[in-house]
Protein backbone atom coordinates (compact mmCIF):
# COMPACT_ATOMS: atom_id res chain seq x y z
CA UNK A 1 0.00 0.00 0.00
CA UNK A 2 1.21 3.50 -0.88
CA UNK A 3 -0.23 6.44 1.04
CA UNK A 4 -0.98 9.43 -1.17
CA UNK A 5 -1.92 12.87 0.12
CA UNK A 6 -3.27 14.76 -2.86
CA UNK A 7 -6.52 16.47 -3.84
CA UNK A 8 -7.85 16.55 -7.38
CA UNK A 9 -10.54 19.18 -7.71
CA UNK A 10 -12.90 19.94 -10.55
CA UNK A 11 -12.62 23.67 -11.18
CA UNK A 12 -16.05 25.26 -11.52
CA UNK A 13 -17.10 28.88 -11.84
CA UNK A 14 -19.09 28.93 -8.61
CA UNK A 15 -18.14 28.33 -4.97
CA UNK A 16 -21.50 26.63 -4.41
CA UNK A 17 -20.57 23.76 -6.74
CA UNK A 18 -17.60 21.58 -5.97
CA UNK A 19 -16.31 18.12 -6.77
CA UNK A 20 -13.04 16.83 -5.35
CA UNK A 21 -11.15 13.55 -5.08
CA UNK A 22 -8.89 13.51 -2.01
CA UNK A 23 -6.51 10.62 -2.68
CA UNK A 24 -5.75 8.46 0.35
CA UNK A 25 -3.86 5.40 -0.82
CA UNK A 26 -3.06 3.01 -3.64
CA UNK A 27 -3.24 -0.76 -3.14
CA UNK A 28 -1.94 -2.61 -6.20
CA UNK A 29 -4.19 -1.14 -8.93
CA UNK A 30 -6.89 0.32 -6.67
CA UNK A 31 -7.02 4.00 -5.72
CA UNK A 32 -9.10 5.05 -2.72
CA UNK A 33 -10.39 8.62 -2.48
CA UNK A 34 -12.54 10.70 -0.19
CA UNK A 35 -15.06 11.94 -2.73
CA UNK A 36 -16.61 15.28 -1.76
CA UNK A 37 -19.45 17.04 -3.55
CA UNK A 38 -21.09 20.40 -2.86
CA UNK A 39 -24.21 21.07 -4.92
CA UNK A 40 -27.44 23.05 -4.51
CA UNK A 41 -26.79 23.79 -0.86
CA UNK A 42 -26.06 20.18 0.04
CA UNK A 43 -22.72 18.47 0.58
CA UNK A 44 -21.46 14.96 1.14
CA UNK A 45 -18.24 12.99 1.50
CA UNK A 46 -17.66 9.27 1.15
CA UNK A 47 -14.94 6.75 0.32
CA UNK A 48 -14.66 6.11 -3.41
CA UNK A 49 -12.53 3.22 -4.67
CA UNK A 50 -11.68 2.78 -8.37
CA UNK A 51 -9.20 0.76 -10.39
CA UNK A 52 -6.37 2.26 -12.43
CA UNK A 53 -7.94 1.12 -15.70
CA UNK A 54 -11.20 2.87 -14.80
CA UNK A 55 -9.36 6.17 -14.34
CA UNK A 56 -7.43 5.64 -17.56
CA UNK A 57 -10.68 5.06 -19.48
CA UNK A 58 -12.26 8.15 -17.94
CA UNK A 59 -9.24 10.24 -18.99
CA UNK A 60 -9.44 8.84 -22.52
CA UNK A 61 -13.17 9.58 -22.68
CA UNK A 62 -12.69 13.12 -21.35
CA UNK A 63 -10.03 13.79 -23.97
CA UNK A 64 -12.41 12.66 -26.72
CA UNK A 65 -15.24 14.71 -25.23
CA UNK A 66 -13.06 17.81 -25.20
CA UNK A 67 -12.10 17.31 -28.85
CA UNK A 68 -15.56 16.42 -30.17
CA UNK A 69 -17.58 18.60 -27.77
CA UNK A 70 -19.93 15.71 -27.05
CA UNK A 71 -20.10 12.43 -25.21
CA UNK A 72 -20.05 11.20 -21.63
CA UNK A 73 -18.01 9.12 -19.22
CA UNK A 74 -18.68 7.42 -15.89
CA UNK A 75 -16.46 6.63 -12.93
CA UNK A 76 -18.03 4.04 -10.62
CA UNK A 77 -17.15 3.10 -7.06
CA UNK A 78 -16.13 -0.56 -6.84
CA UNK A 79 -17.68 -1.01 -3.39
CA UNK A 80 -21.12 0.55 -3.91
CA UNK A 81 -23.44 2.14 -6.46
CA UNK A 82 -21.81 5.56 -6.03
CA UNK A 83 -20.70 7.20 -9.26
CA UNK A 84 -19.55 10.39 -10.98
CA UNK A 85 -20.73 11.08 -14.52
CA UNK A 86 -19.50 13.78 -16.90
CA UNK A 87 -21.68 14.65 -19.89
CA UNK A 88 -20.74 17.15 -22.60
CA UNK A 89 -23.71 19.10 -23.94
CA UNK A 90 -24.05 21.75 -26.64
CA UNK A 91 -21.98 24.95 -26.51
CA UNK A 92 -19.37 23.35 -24.24
CA UNK A 93 -21.66 22.85 -21.27
CA UNK A 94 -20.58 20.02 -18.97
CA UNK A 95 -23.16 18.35 -16.72
CA UNK A 96 -21.66 16.62 -13.68
CA UNK A 97 -23.92 14.29 -11.76
CA UNK A 98 -23.98 11.08 -9.79
CA UNK A 99 -24.09 9.85 -6.22
CA UNK A 100 -21.84 10.17 -3.18
CA UNK A 101 -22.06 7.17 -0.87
CA UNK A 102 -23.87 3.92 -1.55
CA UNK A 103 -27.65 3.70 -1.41
CA UNK A 104 -27.24 0.84 1.07
CA UNK A 105 -25.76 3.33 3.55
CA UNK A 106 -27.79 5.38 5.98
CA UNK A 107 -26.82 8.63 4.26
CA UNK A 108 -26.01 9.22 0.61
CA UNK A 109 -26.34 12.15 -1.77
CA UNK A 110 -27.46 12.36 -5.38
CA UNK A 111 -26.11 15.48 -7.06
CA UNK A 112 -26.12 17.37 -10.35
CA UNK A 113 -24.59 20.65 -11.45
CA UNK A 114 -23.39 22.38 -14.60
CA UNK A 115 -19.98 23.80 -15.50
CA UNK A 116 -18.15 24.25 -18.83
CA UNK A 117 -15.46 22.57 -20.93
CA UNK A 118 -12.61 24.60 -19.38
CA UNK A 119 -12.78 22.28 -16.36
CA UNK A 120 -11.65 19.23 -18.35
CA UNK A 121 -8.00 20.04 -19.13
CA UNK A 122 -6.85 20.73 -15.54
CA UNK A 123 -8.77 17.67 -14.36
CA UNK A 124 -6.98 15.52 -16.95
CA UNK A 125 -3.61 16.96 -15.93
CA UNK A 126 -4.19 16.12 -12.27
CA UNK A 127 -5.40 12.57 -12.96
CA UNK A 128 -2.48 11.87 -15.31
CA UNK A 129 -0.15 13.02 -12.54
CA UNK A 130 -1.91 10.71 -10.09
CA UNK A 131 -1.53 7.75 -12.44
CA UNK A 132 2.25 8.06 -12.20
CA UNK A 133 1.91 6.50 -8.76
CA UNK A 134 2.47 2.76 -8.98
CA UNK A 135 2.84 0.11 -6.30
CA UNK A 136 5.69 -2.24 -7.24
CA UNK A 137 5.18 -5.92 -6.48
CA UNK A 138 8.87 -6.94 -6.44
CA UNK A 139 12.43 -5.56 -6.38
CA UNK A 140 12.75 -5.38 -10.17
CA UNK A 141 9.55 -3.34 -10.51
CA UNK A 142 10.61 -1.09 -7.62
CA UNK A 143 13.90 -0.28 -9.36
CA UNK A 144 12.12 0.30 -12.67
CA UNK A 145 9.72 2.71 -10.94
CA UNK A 146 12.58 4.66 -9.34
CA UNK A 147 14.28 5.07 -12.72
CA UNK A 148 11.02 6.35 -14.20
CA UNK A 149 9.96 8.72 -11.42
CA UNK A 150 13.25 9.89 -9.89
CA UNK A 151 16.01 9.41 -12.45
CA UNK A 152 14.28 10.50 -15.70
CA UNK A 153 17.49 11.96 -17.22
CA UNK A 154 15.69 13.42 -20.25
CA UNK A 155 12.92 14.96 -18.15
CA UNK A 156 10.08 13.54 -20.21
CA UNK A 157 8.24 11.12 -17.92
CA UNK A 158 5.15 13.33 -18.11
CA UNK A 159 4.81 12.76 -21.87
CA UNK A 160 6.95 9.75 -22.83
CA UNK A 161 5.81 6.11 -23.03
CA UNK A 162 6.14 4.24 -19.74
CA UNK A 163 8.88 1.97 -21.15
CA UNK A 164 11.25 4.85 -21.97
CA UNK A 165 13.96 3.76 -19.47
CA UNK A 166 13.09 0.11 -19.00
CA UNK A 167 16.06 -0.96 -21.13
CA UNK A 168 18.36 0.17 -18.29
CA UNK A 169 16.47 -1.55 -15.47
CA UNK A 170 18.26 -4.94 -15.86
CA UNK A 171 21.67 -3.27 -15.43
CA UNK A 172 20.71 -1.52 -12.19
CA UNK A 173 18.84 -4.60 -10.95
CA UNK A 174 21.94 -6.75 -11.48
CA UNK A 175 24.13 -4.26 -9.60
CA UNK A 176 21.66 -4.17 -6.72
CA UNK A 177 21.35 -7.97 -6.43
CA UNK A 178 25.13 -8.40 -6.68
CA UNK A 179 25.64 -6.08 -3.72
CA UNK A 180 27.03 -3.02 -5.50
CA UNK A 181 27.41 0.09 -3.35
CA UNK A 182 25.66 3.39 -3.91
CA UNK A 183 28.63 5.04 -5.59
CA UNK A 184 28.91 2.25 -8.18
CA UNK A 185 25.22 2.49 -9.03
CA UNK A 186 25.45 6.30 -9.25
CA UNK A 187 28.45 6.11 -11.59
CA UNK A 188 26.66 3.56 -13.77
CA UNK A 189 23.60 5.78 -14.05
CA UNK A 190 25.77 8.78 -14.88
CA UNK A 191 27.60 6.83 -17.56
CA UNK A 192 24.27 5.81 -19.11
CA UNK A 193 23.21 9.47 -19.12
CA UNK A 194 26.38 10.83 -20.72
CA UNK A 195 27.61 7.98 -22.91
CA UNK A 196 24.46 6.15 -24.02
CA UNK A 197 21.64 8.69 -23.84
CA UNK A 198 23.97 11.57 -24.70
CA UNK A 199 22.87 14.23 -22.23
CA UNK A 200 25.06 16.36 -19.94
CA UNK A 201 24.10 14.27 -16.91
CA UNK A 202 23.48 15.12 -13.27
CA UNK A 203 25.70 13.17 -10.89
CA UNK A 204 24.02 14.55 -7.75
CA UNK A 205 20.68 13.24 -8.97
CA UNK A 206 22.29 9.90 -9.85
CA UNK A 207 23.56 9.66 -6.26
CA UNK A 208 20.07 10.37 -4.90
CA UNK A 209 18.58 7.71 -7.18
CA UNK A 210 21.31 5.23 -6.21
CA UNK A 211 20.61 5.83 -2.52
CA UNK A 212 16.93 4.98 -3.12
CA UNK A 213 17.90 1.80 -4.92
CA UNK A 214 20.26 0.77 -2.10
CA UNK A 215 17.48 1.24 0.49
CA UNK A 216 15.15 -1.16 -1.32
CA UNK A 217 14.60 -4.53 0.37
Amino acid sequence: MIKIDDIIELHTNRETERLSFATRYLVQINFTFDLTVVSNGFSGTSHFCVRRDQIEKMCSDLTTMKQEMSGNTTLEDNDSDASVIFQMKSHGRVIVYGQVGGSHEENYLKFSFQTDQTCIEPLLTDFHKLLKNEEPTNLYEAIDLILWNDWDPIGINHIAPRDEYQGYTPTIFKLKTNGADSETIAMTLHNIETEIIGVVGNFDRCRQVADKVIKLK
